[in-house]
Formats: structure tokens, sequence, C-alpha cells
């Protein structure tokens, strides 16, 4: 069932306005994907419960091909169809749509499978291709929501969103949580420059 759907979300996600979109891209699903099956194989879950979790990831921003505002609910809508298609469980669809819905920055996260997924999702603040991907979202929020910041502006907003972050699962504290820390005193570092 995962490479069905990562191979669904892969054609939504090129075909469509995610494609010209920097950083919520099929890169960046596919980052999130390989990183939620990574944490998950860490934490020993079950296989079913593995799957539920890849495929949430595959799905997560497939909303963003119509909207950047509440992508969340529709990334579930098509989660949902899909799934229905394929006769997956009720049961199982409607825990992929909660761990979808988590990804949505005001959630918290109530679940072990809902914490992987937001692990997954901001694992890239933990890694050392971390400004690379910063820039491109930077670029997204500029051309597509007209967000635009100065350096010393976007500076503060990262160095706040860094410090409050917290990572729920001790497999992606493990994992990232030392490159972030590392990021976030290179960005202090370029602040107080």
């Amino acid at each position: 069932m995962v490479l069905k759907a990562e191979k669904y979300c892969k054609k939504l996600l090129k075909n469509g306005r995610c494609n010209l979109l920097q950083f919520h891209n099929y890169e960046h699903t596919s980052e999130v994907a390989h990183n939620a099956k990574f944490l998950a194989n860490r934490l020993n879950l079950s296989s079913t419960e593995k799957e539920m979790v890849v495929i949430a990831a595959y799905f997560h921003d497939v909303g963003n091909i119509e909207t950047t505002q509440g992508h969340e609910k529709l990334s579930c809508a098509y989660a949902r169809e899909f799934l229905q298609k394929e006769s997956y469980p009720e049961n199982q669809i409607q825990i992929v749509e909660n761990i979808i819905q988590a990804t949505e920055m005001s959630v918290m996260p109530t679940t072990v499978l809902e914490e992987i997924m937001c692990d997954a999702d901001l694992s890239h603040l933990g890694m050392t291709t971390f400004f690379e991907r910063n820039r491109l979202l930077r670029k997204e929020w500029e051309t597509f929501l007209d967000m635009k910041f100065t350096d010393d502006e976007w500076v503060k907003l990262n160095v706040k969103f860094l410090n409050e972050h917290r990572f729920y699962t001790k497999a992606a504290i493990a994992a990232f949580e030392n490159q972030k820390k590392h990021n976030l005193s290179l960005f202090q570092d370029n602040f107080h420059s």
C-alpha cells in the first residue's frame, strides 16, 4: 500500500502547483516519508503502524496542490479518497487523517504516530541541509504568500522558531537534536554579527 500511495502522491505533487513550490514539493514529501519510516523503525512499531505513518507522510502536504492555508484538511480528503478506493480499513483511514492533521502548526500530537509525523515533517531543522531548505522556504513564502522579510526579520523569526521547537520522540531527539542546536547557533551567530 505504501508504494501505491507514494506513486499516487508523487504524480499529484509533480503535476500540480507543488511542482512550482520551492519547499513544499515532492522532494520535501519524499524526505519526510523517509524520515517517518526511519523514526518508525527506531521505535519498534507494528508493520501496520509503520504503514499508516508512512502513508500519512506521503499525503501530508498533497493539499498544497490547491492551497497553502488549511492544506492539511485537503490532504486528508485526498488520502481518504485514495485509501477508500484501495479498500483500506476505515479505522486506519481515520488514523491516517489524524496523523496528517497533527502536522498543522497549531495542533499538538496526541499519539506516538502523530509525534513521529511531526518530527519527520520538521526533521530538516536538525539536518546539515537546513540552511538550503530554509532558503527555499523563504523564497516560497515570498513568491506564493507575498510574505517578505528583511534578513534581520528572517533570522529573528527562525531563531524564535528553533528555540521554541521540540522534537517529540526519543528517536528524533537522538537523530536530529544536536544538528538542530548547531543550526540554531549558526543562525544566532549570524544575528549577532
